[in-house]
């Protein structure tokens, strides 16, 4: 399947350490559908996005990519804080992926551009101002619309909403799983918000720690299918179940708030 990536037996550990931060960690990401990885702090989970991405070399397994441009391994990485340059407007940044990778914009960039700006509810008028200008959801917009326009076969997320007001990840939440159903991307994205990972995975996976490795793996479905809100899927009682059963795997009491806090923090 053309955007299928395979990750296979993937196990690293830092360079002089003897322990494992993954272990023998196994998934496959397909196009149209979002992954999300939720486990305790040093569980290994951005270590996973870092191999993904090829910033870091595995000490065994593989991340194989199956594009059927021939084009191979094309990267979104998305990062909770955005990484937008200060002295560029929007514009400047946007264009700053394909600079990068050597690339220049072809007739049909700006157009793009301002179909990603529509679907994310910006208006074009944005594309003359610099980051300090924005707000934390609009940054965090234009840094998403950053990698699109790289084409990438696979979006990497790490925490993206996480520093966002509620309402506005909430927004973006059902802005991106919108984009994500549409534009058929593969998607793996890293929080620690298990609510999060429900309401935007089509499958959400439990990490444990020392070693980094996989412990329950649960497909995630409402009734509605593709047009399925994020928001709305919050109040429906199969959301409280998967809750209920992702708590319970990860070994913690719902009622025990300060226990959550200081293993998701």
């Amino acid at each position: 399947m053309p955007g299928r990536i395979e990750i296979e037996r993937i196990s690293y550990r830092y360079p002089g350490e003897t322990r494992f931060v993954l272990k023998d960690i196994s998934l496959k990401l397909e196009p149209g559908r979002v992954v999300c990885l939720v486990g305790p702090s040093g569980c290994g989970k951005t270590t996973l996005l870092n191999i993904v991405a090829n910033l870091l070399a595995p000490e065994c397994g593989n991340v194989r990519f199956h594009d059927g441009s021939g084009e191979g391994r094309r990267i979104g990485y998305i990062f909770q804080f955005d990484a937008l340059l200060p002295w560029r407007n929007v514009h400047g940044n946007i264009r700053l992926g394909l600079e990068i990778a050597g690339r220049k914009p072809d007739d049909t960039f700006d157009e793009k551009v301002i179909t990603y700006l529509k679907s994310f509810n910006l208006d074009e008028t944005i594309l003359h101002q610099y980051p300090s200008q924005l707000s934390g959801g609009m940054r965090q917009r234009v840094a998403i619309i950053q990698s699109l326009m790289y084409q990438p076969n696979v979006l990497l997320l790490d925490e993206p909403f996480a520093a966002l007001d509620f309402y506005t990840k909430l927004t973006l939440e059902r802005e991106f799983w919108n984009l994500i159903k549409t534009e058929n991307k593969a998607a793996l994205l890293v929080t620690h918000d298990i609510d999060e990972a429900i309401a935007i995975g089509d499958r959400v996976l439990v990490m444990e720690a020392n070693p980094g490795a996989i412990i329950a793996d649960y497909e995630i479905r409402f009734d509605g299918g593709v047009g399925r809100d994020p928001a709305e899927v919050r109040g429906l009682p199969d959301f409280a179940h998967y809750f209920d059963q992702i708590w319970k795997t990860m070994g913690l009491r719902r009622n025990d708030r300060v226990l959550k806090d200081a293993v998701l923090a």
